[in-house]
């Protein structure tokens, strides 16, 4: 529509058209007698009345029309020509814009190195978009943008968190950041060394943890505790074999997150070979027997072996006993005649 002034004086007014410049102004002479401020529509009925009067016709309405702005300008009136100009501003606020239902997120898994964490985001408004930053120590952390992050050595030692924004359209975009986890510990499989044999040690070897993390063990067979096992090494009992040794080793350090670590499986306990018995012993001092389970003497002099039906068995002081005879004989003695 055409926006017209109007000049108002003591003794007559007109309308003149004026550009589409989105303001309607009323001045009014300074020197002239006092006049009240109109509204809006007083102005605008004004005009179209001032304009029908002077012949001036009304263009066809525009497809859109720019806002009226309504603005206010004083000044002293030092002279005759001073005068105030006075506008509307009919710009439409946009509507305000919803607020997003955003809850804090937490984050589940252990703190440790190697260990992946997750970020719970928690139910949002639905068709929220949602995407992910996480943070060592309040710093966030280069390329974690996903809802998942496993940290690494560089992350040893610091407290991580993530923060979850949401956006939709027609809503207030809204940032929500988690608790801060303990700090990330380090940690590495236990192993075990020795033979899995009853009778014989097992040892644990930690590898490489937090500085300062304090350690306990827990021995198992199959899968099980084994009762009173929880030193770093372990006997094996008889009781557990054909039995699959493991350890599980716990470290913890304050401010840290406690992390517990199990070792592989040792092969099934297996019983100890026998002993094999010696054929022969040595014999260092002067005397006449033999030790219990070699009942041979053999002279190493005369290189005759005796037995204990033998004439001279009991007057022979040997120099080694053997367990059989043939034993005897693979030694280089032969038998006594008597």
């Amino acid at each position: 529509m055409f926006r017209y002034m109007i000049t108002l004086f003591r003794s007559r007014s007109w309308c003149r058209p004026v550009p589409r410049s989105g303001r309607l102004t009323l001045e009014t002479n300074a020197m002239g007698t006092s006049q009240h401020w109109r509204t809006l529509a007083t102005v605008l009925t004004t005009t179209v009345l001032a304009a029908t009067l002077i012949g001036a016709s009304a263009p066809p309405p525009e497809p859109t029309t720019p806002p009226l702005t309504y603005s206010a300008v004083s000044a002293s009136a030092p002279a005759a020509s001073a005068s105030v100009s006075a506008g509307v501003d009919l710009t439409t606020s946009r509507a305000a814009l919803k607020t997003l239902r955003a809850p804090t997120p937490t984050i589940s898994g252990a703190a440790a190195v190697g260990t992946k964490l997750t970020a719970k985001p928690g139910t949002w408004t639905s068709g929220t978009s949602l995407s992910y930053r996480w943070s060592a120590e309040g710093r966030a952390i280069s390329g974690a943008t996903r809802s998942s992050f496993t940290p690494t050595t560089a992350q040893q030692g610091k407290r991580i968190t993530v923060q979850v924004t949401g956006k939709r359209s027609g809503y207030t975009t809204a940032s929500k950041t988690s608790a801060a986890t303990l700090k990330v510990a380090r940690s590495s499989t236990p192993k075990i060394s020795g033979s899995a044999t009853t009778g014989k040690a097992l040892s644990a070897s930690v590898g490489t943890w937090t500085s300062s993390t304090s350690f306990s063990y827990q021995w198992r067979a199959n899968g099980t505790a084994i009762k009173g096992a929880t030193s770093r090494t372990y006997k094996i009992s008889s009781a557990h074999q054909g039995k699959r040794i493991s350890v599980q080793v716990t470290g913890k350090r304050s401010g840290h997150t406690t992390l517990t670590r199990t070792s592989a499986s040792t092969a099934a306990v297996k019983s100890p070979a026998p002993v094999k018995k010696p054929t022969s012993v040595k014999i260092t001092s002067s005397t006449f027997h033999c030790p219990k389970g070699y009942p041979v003497k053999g002279n190493a002099n005369s290189g005759i072996y005796h037995v204990p039906s033998g004439a001279y068995y009991k007057a022979t002081k040997p120099e080694e006993c053997f367990a059989t005879t043939a034993g005897a004989r693979n030694a280089g003695y032969r038998a006594s005649k008597r």
